[in-house]
């Protein structure tokens, strides 16, 4: 189910059309992973949004999908940047900046290629 609100959401902030929005929303949820299938910083951010709005938020292709009890699609809106993104380590020391690793270590750079 999806509601209007919803549809009007995904059409200002993804540029779709309603025929499109409404098959993006259907998409995203049966596709949408919950906060369970995600890492623990993640996930608790999730959890900590969805016990503000009494809601269940779905994410699907770095989007937020807040999903009332009844199933019904209510509303969307952007992931935050640092959403989901993948990790990278140098031994147990998590690199916060690989960009900038990248351009200091070049024996990474060799690894990689």
């Amino acid at each position: 189910m999806i509601s209007y609100h919803g549809v009007q959401r995904v059409m200002e902030r993804v540029g779709l059309t309603r025929k499109q929005s409404e098959h993006f929303i259907s998409n995203a949820l049966k596709r949408g992973k919950t906060a369970e299938e995600f890492m623990a910083k993640e996930r608790a951010y999730l959890r900590d949004n969805e016990a503000k709005s009494d809601c269940r938020i779905l994410v699907y292709q770095s989007f937020f999908f807040i999903v009332d009890a009844s199933g019904r699609c209510v509303t969307m809106y952007t992931a935050p940047m640092w959403f989901g993104r993948a990790r990278y380590y140098d031994g147990k020391v998590k690199i916060s900046n690989i960009k900038k690793y990248m351009r200091f270590h070049d024996d990474y750079n060799e690894s990689a290629a």
